[in-house]
């Protein structure tokens, strides 16, 4: 254990990314067994697809970040900033208006990305990334397809909080954390991490908008040093999917949210949105520096 506490960053990624792909393998073995038990029904439900998807967030996320930490010789709470307190409270609340501001940079960035054409010598890789995405859409709606009260808050908890809790335990509280020690630079750190959580969701049609989501939930934990923070807005974030969905998908309002096309308006909303967040992220900065100035909080960089 000892020589896992000594060891240097890089090899310390590497761990996560064994221990992720160990528990993906061990996710997959589990829901299988179980899936037996139903007659192989299980699987192609909502509810084993809800049971399965919380199986693999644990044990492929949330137990290696956590391992890390652990044998890190760490202790998880500070670590992570795991403190909940007033500061927590307002920091957040700002971090949803960053949310909510940013919609409109993050639907360019969405219509933008599935335009995108790859040339013809990269047919066989189009064709692939294309059979991953519809697997991924049949899978969520297949989740949101329920009309039941009770099919909506077993979203919440599984889309909602096994999700949010789990990746970000993995990527911004021991990914990110990594990175930034390993290169020695914050702005790295985020990034790699935020292009990274994007690339693993194997939606390649969503790539850019989540890369923005992995950015901003990362900047908000570098500088507040306080992870309750990003899980509250990745939270939030697939909450309000979550509930148009179930409350809204067959308004018109919803349906032309969901098929915006690309307009000079659009843009310029979307680009008026990007210098609204990146202020606002600015202002943030600023006040979770001075919280942590205020209550003698160390940077996460102390604890590494």
């Amino acid at each position: 254990m000892k020589e896992f506490q000594n060891s240097s960053p890089q090899s310390k990624v590497i761990y996560l990314f064994v221990f992720c792909l160990v528990g993906l393998i061990l996710a997959g073995s589990l829901v299988t067994l179980i899936n037996g038990f139903w007659d192989g029904q299980l699987v192609g439900s909502a509810w084993g697809l809800r049971l399965s998807s919380a199986i693999q967030m644990v044990l492929m996320f949330f137990m290696p970040a956590y391992t890390i930490i652990v044998w890190s010789d760490q202790n998880p709470v500070s670590y992570l900033g795991l403190h909940f307190s007033k500061s927590t409270f307002y920091l957040s609340l700002f971090a949803f208006l960053i949310l909510i501001l940013s919609n409109p940079f993050i639907s360019l960035l969405l219509e933008l990305n599935q335009s995108i054409i790859l040339p013809s010598w990269l047919s066989g890789l189009e064709s692939w990334m294309k059979n991953l995405e519809l697997s991924a859409e049949e899978s969520t709606n297949l989740l949101l397809s329920g009309t039941s009260i009770w099919g909506y808050l077993g979203n919440l908890l599984i889309v909602g909080v096994f999700a949010a809790v789990a990746e970000e335990f993995f990527f911004r509280g021991a990914l990110q954390q990594l990175l930034v020690k390993l290169f020695k630079n914050k702005h790295v750190g985020v990034w790699m991490a935020a292009f990274i959580f994007s690339l693993m969701h194997l939606q390649f049609y969503g790539f850019l908008p989540r890369v923005a989501l992995g950015v901003i939930l990362g900047y908000l934990f570098v500088w507040s040093n306080n992870l309750w923070i990003p899980i509250i807005i990745h939270f939030m974030n697939n909450a309000l999917s979550i509930t148009s969905n179930f409350f809204f998908k067959d308004s018109s309002v919803y349906q032309s949210i969901e098929n915006l096309a690309i307009t000079p308006t659009f843009i310029i909303s979307g680009l008026l949105s990007f210098g609204i967040i990146a202020y606002l992220l600015s202002v943030y900065q600023l006040k979770a520096t001075n919280k942590e100035v205020q209550q003698g909080g160390k940077s996460f960089h102390d604890n590494n």
